[in-house]
Parts: structure tokens; sequence; C-alpha cells
């Protein structure tokens, strides 16, 4: 069941306008308001209270998921959850205005697009490598979370995340602590993630990149899926104003999905996934 709700909630988040109500920026949004109006959480929280808030709700519905032992209701809850956690529709309508500013040779709008996408960025990604690591944040790491721990690892991914945006925006001592949390929750994710990038790009010139990074510790997961992702897909140095490096990396990730997706139906049909 864990394809079909996969390939449910793709299709449907493909062709559909979601809204506020089935995206997790709403209910995540309001669960740390209420924290913080409890006094729960806050900018001086330390690493143990900020850690037991992201994982309470995802683990109150994995254990509840489990006692029920029903599985018709799990495959409904499970599937609705994750037509919650994934994508970012704010990000995709950002996209599509890049390009069509693009396309119009509006290089205001096309900077300004771009910003709302995260570039430039600290990790001095190119534009490109800034719409893989959205891929990889809201696409695949939630997937490969919901392949592994259903519903609840999805939830799970969603918050941590939430909680370092959170950190971020209250300039948090804790901040620098969360990401180490954040990098170790994506250490096994952008592996895998990288990992597909090598089968479904240029395999021999991404392979020493992705060997240099995949058994390094201290290294970011940013700077395995993009490095990994730039090598996997050549494209001419990137600018603001172009599409052709944006629009091939787009194309990467979602054959990386597609390669993602036949892999979850092979290991179905060998019954190590249900």
């Amino acid at each position: 069941m864990t394809l079909i709700s996969l390939l449910l909630v793709l299709a449907l988040e493909r062709s559909t306008h979601k809204t506020r109500y089935w995206q997790a920026e709403f209910y995540v949004d309001q669960y740390l308001q209420f924290l913080q109006n409890k006094n729960l959480i806050s900018a001086q929280s330390n690493l143990a209270s900020m850690a037991v808030a992201m994982v309470l709700p995802a683990l109150v519905v994995g254990l509840l998921l489990y006692s029920l032992d029903a599985f018709l209701l799990e495959f409904i809850v499970n599937t609705a959850i994750l037509m919650v956690c994934i994508g970012c529709p704010l990000l995709r309508e950002s996209y599509r205005g890049y390009l069509q500013a693009a396309s119009r040779g509006d290089t205001e709008a096309t900077h300004l697009y771009a910003e709302q996408l995260g570039y430039p960025c600290d990790s001095n990604n190119s534009f490109g490598q800034c719409l893989v690591w959205i891929n990889y944040r809201h696409y695949i790491a939630v997937s490969l979370w919901f392949i592994a721990l259903g519903g609840a690892g999805a939830m799970f991914y969603v918050l941590t995340r939430a909680a370092l945006g959170y950190l971020s925006q209250q300039q948090s001592a804790l901040f620098p602590q969360w990401q180490k949390v954040m990098d170790a929750v994506d250490w096994i994710p952008a592996r895998l993630s990288s990992l597909g990038l090598l089968v479904v790009g240029h395999f021999s010139r991404a392979l020493p990149v992705w060997l240099g990074h995949a058994f390094d510790l201290r290294g970011s997961a940013r700077s395995l899926v993009t490095d990994v992702a730039e090598a996997a897909e050549y494209v001419e140095d990137d600018n603001v104003t172009c599409t052709e490096a944006p629009c091939t990396m787009v194309r990467l990730v979602k054959r990386n999905m597609m390669f993602l997706l036949v892999v979850v139906a092979v290991l179905t049909l060998g019954g190590v996934i249900r």
C-alpha cells in the first residue's frame, strides 16, 4: 500500500491545487504557535525540549495507528498525512512565476522570484541547485521517511524541518545544534537520494563526487545532494535570467522521483515493503 499511497498522492499533488488545509505549513504554524503560547518552546529552548515537541505528534500518530491494527484505516490516514506533508505549493507558484518572467524577459521579476526560491543562498549554490534542494526537502526526503515509517515518518520529518526554520527566524542560539540534528535526520535520505541521481544522471562523472561526500560524517546533506546533482547533469554556468539550467535540474529530480517509485515497486513485489 506504500506504493499506492505515493502514486495517488503524487498524482493528486501535481494535478490539483492544494488548499491551505492540505498544506503542512498550515498545521505546523498552528502547532508552533500553540507551543509558543504555552511557553513550551521559545528562542531560549534547550535541545531536549525542542526534540520532544517535534517528535511527540509523530510518535502519538504512529502508536495510535499501530494499536488500532486496522489496515484500511491505516492506509487512509497515512495517505492523508502524506498528502499534507509532501510538496510546496507556494514555492511551485514562485517557480512558475520565474519561468513566465524569464520567458518575457522581465529581469527584475526573475530576481524576485529567485529570491523567494532561496537564491542566492549562503551555500553558494546555483539557482538550479537551489531547486534540487527544494525538491529534496519537500518531496524526496518526505517520501523516504514515509516509506520507512509511514505517515508518522513523514510528519516527523516535516516537523523537524519546520523547527529548523522556526529557530532560524527566532535567531535562537539553539539553531546550530538543531542544524546538526537536521543533518542526522537527513543523513540516510540524502545519500539514497543522491545515489538515485547517479543512476538517472551522468553516473561516471557523479560517482566520484558521491563517494567523496557519502562517508563524510561532518558534511552537510545539502552539499551532498546539490554537488552530486551538478555533476550528474551538466549545465552551463547558471544565470538567474536563464531557464535552461533550472529546467535541466528540475527534469533531473523528476527522473529521480520516478526512479524512487520504480525501486519501491520492485521492493513491494519482493515483499520487502507492504
